[in-house]
């Protein structure tokens, strides 16, 4: 079972979401999609996610995760106006990054750092904190980019 440390930290992180509009959905779709690198490892991080998820039994949470996720993403594309089909990609990029982001900050303790790094770093400066240790690294590197 997920630990209560870890719900809240996705807890904190989906209201930070809900709160973004949607132009900054698609800034950081442009983000995710732009680094053909980026892509490559972030899949790679989200197969050994999905497996530990497995592995420790937290499909049932990872699926309230995704509808949490779900339900920002929703509120966010209520603030567009009349979004045009580039914008909509970007933004579904960002939906996706967002679902992983938090579904790494479930498996925290499970996913190594890298993986979790590549996972959350497109939300870097939304993530709960201050936190000490695993994403420590995550907000020092997003400031400095």
């Amino acid at each position: 079972m997920a630990d209560q440390q870890h719900l809240s930290r996705v807890d904190e992180f989906v209201d930070r979401l809900a709160s973004l509009p949607f132009a900054t959905w698609a800034e950081i779709g442009a983000g995710v999609s732009g680094d053909r690198d980026l892509l490559a490892r972030r899949a790679t991080a989200h197969t050994l996610l999905d497996a530990i998820l497995a592995d420790r039994q937290l499909l049932v949470t990872a699926w309230y995760v995704r509808d949490a996720v779900d339900t920002a993403a929703f509120l966010a594309s209520r603030t567009a106006i009349t979004p045009k089909s580039a914008q909509r990609r970007l933004f579904a990029a960002a939906h996706g990054a967002a679902e992983a982001a938090a579904l790494a900050l479930l498996a925290a303790d499970h996913l190594a750092r890298a993986d979790r790094d590549v996972l959350c770093e497109p939300f870097a400066e939304y993530l709960p904190g201050p936190t000490e240790g695993a994403f420590a690294f995550i907000r020092v590197h997003s400031r400095l980019d």
